[in-house]
């Protein structure tokens, strides 16, 4: 039967979602707890990949397995056996021609910073720190500009082995609490640090840094010109997914 778990990690724990040459990935740890509680090899494939140091509220895999293990006790079981930062919430079975991967049709990314000058010990590793006065109006007005389906070529990086670059971006929207704001984008799918890069050229705008003609000629001439900076990446989050 085919069965997709539902999986909640800290970041700061792993090197990324996938198996490493070198560190440990999130994928790994969870890969050798099924298969000492299941006794037989596993592959999980997941919705998508996370870089070092992302965190997931809500990531996706699924794995094939011949057992009748109880998929109500399975969280209860592998988690005993997790180390800290990954945690298994929920396991049910699905169809088998299911694919946590391909099957997703929107994907929610949440970005967190705070803007204190005065690094703060609670917020390390979750935030990103950004110690600048922020133009709240004109970060909206950048955000608006990334609607709908465009070549995104100007807001990746290097690394990225896909061919076509061109994704929708459903909804985006910023919420500032105090001194700390929350970003969050959906879109069928992510280039390599797209995220990062496009809450970087916002934030950049409220820092007046960036003009938003600049931010409209990356989407348009499917360049990086101005596109430069790269959020940190433990302020990132996977949020949700939706098959």
């Amino acid at each position: 039967m085919r069965v997709l778990i539902t999986i909640e990690y800290n970041g700061k724990y792993f090197n990324g979602w996938q198996r490493q040459k070198k560190g440990i990935g999130v994928q790994e740890v969870l890969e050798n707890a099924l298969r000492n509680l299941l006794k037989e090899e596993i592959t999980l494939v997941a919705s998508g990949r996370t870089d070092a140091g992302v965190h997931a509220i809500c990531q996706y895999a699924h794995f094939d397995t011949h057992t009748n293990f109880a998929l109500d006790k399975l969280p209860f079981a592998i988690n005993v056996n997790l180390p800290n930062g990954v945690r298994v919430l929920s396991a049910k079975q699905v169809d088998n021609s299911f694919n946590a991967r391909t099957s997703a049709h929107k994907k929610t990314y949440l970005y967190k910073l705070y803007t204190r000058k005065i690094l703060s010990p609670l917020r390390e590793e979750y935030f990103a720190n950004v110690p600048y006065e922020l133009d709240y109006n004109k970060m909206i007005e950048a955000s608006k500009l990334f609607l709908g389906k465009h070549n995104f070529k100007g807001f990746c990086s290097e690394g990225s082995s896909v061919i076509n670059f061109e994704r929708e971006i459903f909804s985006f929207t910023i919420d500032k609490f105090e001194d700390e704001y929350y970003f969050k984008i959906t879109g069928n799918g992510f280039l390599y640090n797209m995220v990062r890069r496009i809450v970087a050229s916002v934030v950049e705008v409220g820092k007046n840094k960036l003009e938003l003609k600049d931010i409209a000629f990356a989407l348009k001439n499917f360049e990086q010109k101005h596109i430069t900076k790269v959020m940190p990446a433990c302020g990132l989050y996977l949020y949700n997914v939706e098959y």
